[in-house]
């Protein structure tokens, strides 16, 4: 059987957890993996003998002079996303962003700009719009009026690791994590935000100085003219609900997401549920960002999540941090 991905050459910038779990995707899809690179070369150095390849290296600049390699994972701290992206723009690569695109709302315009100009492919990896669950309630409720997202957390900054929370390399639990709850509202009420308002709150002491709230809940007027509402906070995971919870109701039907985006209830509706965890194996499979990539390479199309995707996310996460940081509401720009 011929894999998806046989045929193409990629490279890995970012070894750490989820930088790993994208290397073992592509080499599921046949992908070969080329170069690893890392700031920390034991790092690099680890994912080369776990997953076969050529090199490892801390230049990055390394795997942008690569010929060989057709596509680049960018899995790093959000920081470097913006110049990460630029270089591997400019260098021809097709691109594999992890979310967020970037930190600012004018560096992900940048990226933007450049893959269109130099007509590469991007696919940001917020994978909830690839879900079978999100699919199934974009196809059953078409023009929704309202909707909920949110993102409820243990305390993300218990464990030590606080880089998440620093101005220069994380950019808060937001745009960090409820970034993915952001862009799934952006996809099921498919359309661009007008207004914002939020209200936000420090609860706890160990996440660094940078003002970022560890609770917020905000507001989203569309230009449609539908609401939709946000909850981000790491006080505490509802066991009932998971994590992630999301709604959306149309006025005559309505869509539950629990237990990890993987299960949907629906009201109104031809059917009472989908559960994806029982869907066969080969669909399951196909539920990634990384397929959609390929694809969209292979087809000349375009990927489920692009650049300009990538830059509503990261402008209603700025537009909610300002509102809550002055209490003012936000005209979101075009």
């Amino acid at each position: 059987m011929t894999l998806i991905g046989s045929g193409f050459k990629a490279a890995l910038i970012g070894c750490g957890g989820m930088g790993r779990g994208h290397a073992a995707k592509a080499k599921s899809l046949g992908i070969e993996l080329v170069g690893y690179c890392d700031e920390i070369e034991a790092k690099a150095a680890e994912a080369l003998a776990e997953f076969g390849g050529s090199y490892a290296t801390t230049d990055a600049d390394r795997i942008m002079r690569d010929d060989s390699i057709d596509l680049i994972v960018i899995a790093t701290h959000h920081d470097a996303h913006h110049p990460l992206a630029l270089a591997a723009a400019e260098a021809g690569k097709h691109i594999l962003l992890e979310k967020p695109m970037c930190v600012t709302r004018a560096q992900a315009v940048e990226v933007a700009e450049m893959v269109e100009r130099v007509g590469v492919k991007l696919v940001i990896n917020c994978k909830f719009r690839i879900a079978p669950t999100a699919q199934k309630a974009r196809e059953l409720l078409s023009q929704p009026r309202m909707s909920h997202g949110q993102l409820a957390m243990n305390d993300s900054g218990a464990s030590g690791s606080t880089w998440v929370w620093h101005a220069d390399d994380g950019g808060g639990l937001l745009i960090s994590t409820a970034i993915h709850t952001i862009d799934l509202l952006t996809y099921l009420m498919d359309s661009e935000p007008d207004r914002i308002y939020a209200e936000g709150r420090i609860f706890g002491q160990n996440k660094g100085t940078a003002g970022y709230p560890d609770g917020l809940v905000g507001t989203i007027l569309w230009k449609s003219g539908g609401l939709s509402t946000v909850i981000s906070t790491d006080q505490g995971m509802n066991p009932f609900v998971s994590k992630w919870f999301h709604q959306m109701w149309d006025g005559e039907r309505s869509a539950v997401f629990s237990s990890h985006m993987t299960r949907v209830d629906f009201g109104g509706c031809e059917i009472d549920h989908l559960d994806a965890r029982k869907l066969p194996e080969e669909e399951i499979a196909k539920a990634s960002m990384m397929v959609n990539l390929l694809e969209a390479i292979q087809t000349d199309g375009d990927t489920l999540c692009n650049a300009r995707d990538g830059v509503r996310a990261v402008t209603i996460c700025n537009a909610l941090d300002e509102a809550a940081r002055t209490g003012k509401p936000q005209n979101v720009p075009n």
